[in-house]
């Protein structure tokens, strides 16, 4: 099974970015599941109802989570019903929606998506990445061996570290969440493909998504700032990872990393 898994796609330009070239994206690479972490999709920080159709429209199969998908959880509880959207699953019990999901192609192969966030550097309290991800295992794996987890973290070393964890239980550890990609991909001993950060998907010319001057000022003058996204130049960041679905031991995992003129 070939993955196609997108680095966290940032306001109304990630969003073009995948309108204009996931379709195309998906047949050049043979692609059989796009993953997309989308808690930036609306507008810079969290993910919409419209935002998530859009997203579904464009090719995404499964969008994931991380610490800002719950921005909207009040307005659009609709949202977190649709077994295509997933927030962390070591969110505190009591949260909307899911963190584990099943995605059946349409050729009846399956594979699971399991969404993480870290804790290093992060002021909310979430449970143990590590004891849910254990956790979840055992019915991931009557579902299928493709397990692909998506762990929305600060830290590489976190992310690591995990990542050796689940060697040889898991398809892949995928990190995201700092929107620079990292040039650490590999396949790990027991199998598992891994990546520190795939990336972000949106406005290249920024900080990180939002615009540069608005940062700026909010470092020198260390006040609240209002922060808007940018909207100079624009990437895609994402991994590509090749699975043996009789085994969901990794074959290969490599980076894409397009640039387009528009704005």
């Amino acid at each position: 099974m070939r993955v196609l898994c997108i680095g966290d796609v940032f306001g109304s330009t990630g969003r073009r970015v995948l309108a204009e070239r996931l379709e195309h994206l998906r047949a050049e690479q043979s692609v059989d599941l796009v993953i997309a972490n989308g808690e930036n999709a609306a507008g810079g920080i969290g993910l919409t109802l419209n935002v998530f159709k859009k997203l579904r429209k464009y090719g995404v199969d499964v969008v994931t989570g991380g610490n800002h998908t719950m921005a909207y959880a009040i307005t659009e509880p609709a949202l977190f019903e649709y077994p295509q959207v997933l927030r962390p699953l070591n969110m505190p019990p009591g949260n909307q929606g899911h963190g584990v999901t099943t995605f059946t192609l349409a050729d009846g192969r399956a594979a699971v998506v399991i969404s993480l966030q870290g804790r290093t550097f992060f002021h909310e309290t979430y449970d143990c990445p590590f004891r849910a991800a254990q956790a979840a295992l055992d019915d991931a794996r009557k579902a299928s061996p493709v397990i692909i987890v998506d762990f929305h973290a600060e830290a590489t070393s976190e992310k690591a570290a995990l990542a050796h964890f689940l060697d040889g239980k898991v398809s892949a550890v995928l990190g995201t969440h700092t929107h620079v990609q990292t040039a650490d991909e590999r396949v790990l001993a027991g199998g598992t493909a891994f990546i520190a950060d795939v990336g972000m998907t949106g406005p290249e010319d920024s900080v990180i998504g939002m615009r540069k001057d608005l940062v700026i000022r909010r470092y020198l003058l260390q006040g609240r700032t209002k922060l808007e996204p940018a909207r100079g130049g624009a990437m895609l960041n994402a991994v590509l990872v090749d699975i043996d679905e009789a085994t969901g031991k990794a074959r290969a995992i490599s980076r894409v990393f397009e640039r387009f003129p528009f704005a």
